[in-house]
């Protein structure tokens, strides 16, 4: 596995704060808050990443070039890494730092078990990310990557270029009211970048978030291999072992299930598992997290309102098979009715990943059921792409997101780096 150091380019800080013009992932902005971002800063990177012009990929590019042009954005002149640390708080009020280093990952198939999957993808997303590589050349933001290092040797390698000042050192203020401190430095020591190399070498990658980016990426390079440095992506590497790596659950909320009756499925529920009922959702979510046999938290409209589904016969149960895999197959399908087509392009589905989001689009909208999971450990995790096997899209949340904007690869500035 080829984990190398890149030329990055960089937002001038002479010309624009750097807390103005970075973004959060463009598959996580509400469309309100895209607007802001478009308001806070002409320069913000969301015009890059998501652009709301009528053609949004022209318009991306135009933008790109000229801020090059202008100064705004300035090419580095030596190879390096980024080491990249987020500050923040565990769900359970724990300040946690994950730790991570930027760098450029050369492109491998799925088939060659380097870079391993662990969810299934769409193809819309994939067309519009390509779309944009097409018209960019570009990664405006890097996907995210885990290898298991249980020595911590990789932790450590990225500790030297923490003794400087930080290029970027931004506090993000979420909607929940928390914040997130991204702290990013330069990293070119040739010791230091050179044991990174070693290190990673024969380490197996588990793409956490960007499947539709990487796949976008590989399509890409076989579509311009006359193009240099196609054939590498911009990746953010952490270490799975480390307790910066957060994984939060993402629920399903149902709407607009025809003839959706509660009392029916509860009566098809009974005949496959042992209902409990709770009396409020932290008792409901409490007991999910201790018992194993427990497969989900049912949320209905009227009572019972609060419903844990164990296994009735937990001996027959697929241990292995992730529950938000089992809830598809034996609830939402085979109960429910819902076609694999249906579930994948998200047809009678949301999402939310806590409480709070869930009861939000509850007061938006109408709605059937709600079906509540526990967090997929990293242990789960590693079983799951380990068996070369997929988890449902919308299974796994790592908290906190990555910014963009902090540094962006270019494949054409990457023909001045030195062998």
């Amino acid at each position: 596995m080829e984990f190398i150091p890149f030329i990055g380019t960089r937002y001038n800080p002479s010309d624009v704060q750097i807390e103005n013009v970075t973004a959060p992932p463009y598959d996580v902005i509400s469309d309100d808050y895209r607007n802001r971002l478009y308001d806070r800063e002409p320069h913000n990177v969301i015009r890059l990443e998501w652009n709301r012009d009528p053609n949004p990929y022209d318009s991306a590019a135009r933008y790109f070039k000229e801020w090059k042009r202008t100064g705004i954005l300035k090419r580095e002149g030596l190879p390096a890494f980024y080491v990249y640390h987020q500050v923040f708080k565990k769900p359970d009020g724990e300040q946690a730092t994950r730790t991570g280093v930027i760098g450029r990952m050369k492109l491998s198939p799925y088939s060659a078990k380097e870079i391993l999957p662990h969810e299934r993808t769409h193809d819309w997303p994939k067309r519009d990310r390509l779309e944009l590589m097409e018209h960019t050349h570009a990664n405006f933001s890097p996907i995210f990557g885990l290898v298991s290092d249980s020595s911590f040797l990789f932790d450590q390698s990225l500790e030297p270029a923490t003794v400087h000042t930080p290029l970027a050192d931004v506090d993000e203020a979420l909607p929940t009211g928390d914040t997130i401190r991204h702290l990013l430095w330069r990293l070119e020591d040739t010791s230091a970048m050179d044991r990174i190399l070693r290190i990673v070498q024969p380490l197996q990658v588990i793409i956490a978030d960007g499947h539709h980016r990487y796949e976008t990426a590989l399509e890409f390079h076989e579509k311009h291999r006359e193009l240099s440095g196609s054939g590498y992506i911009m990746m953010y590497l952490s270490n799975l072992q480390s307790e910066g790596t957060v994984i939060l659950p993402t629920h399903r909320l149902l709407h607009s299930i025809p003839g959706f009756n509660q009392y029916h499925l509860l009566e098809k529920l009974r005949g496959r598992f042992e209902l409990v009922p709770f009396t409020s959702p932290e008792e409901g979510m409490a007991e999910l997290e201790r018992d194993d046999a427990a497969l989900t938290l049912a949320e209905f409209a009227e009572d019972p309102k609060w419903v844990l589904l164990r296994d009735a016969r937990p001996h027959e149960r697929d241990f292995v098979k992730p529950a938000s895999a089992r809830l598809e197959e034996d609830i939402l399908i085979s109960m429910l009715g819902l076609s694999p087509k249906a579930i994948n392009e998200r047809v009678n589905l949301l999402y939310p990943h806590t409480l709070h989001e869930l009861d939000e689009l509850e007061e938006e909208r109408s709605w059937d059921a709600a079906f509540l999971l526990r967090a997929v450990r990293p242990s789960e995790l590693q079983a799951v792409v380990q068996r070369g096997e997929f988890m449902p899209p919308k299974t796994t949340y790592f908290y906190p997101k990555l910014l963009t904007g902090l540094v962006f690869h270019e494949f054409e500035a990457q023909m001045a780096m030195p062998k």
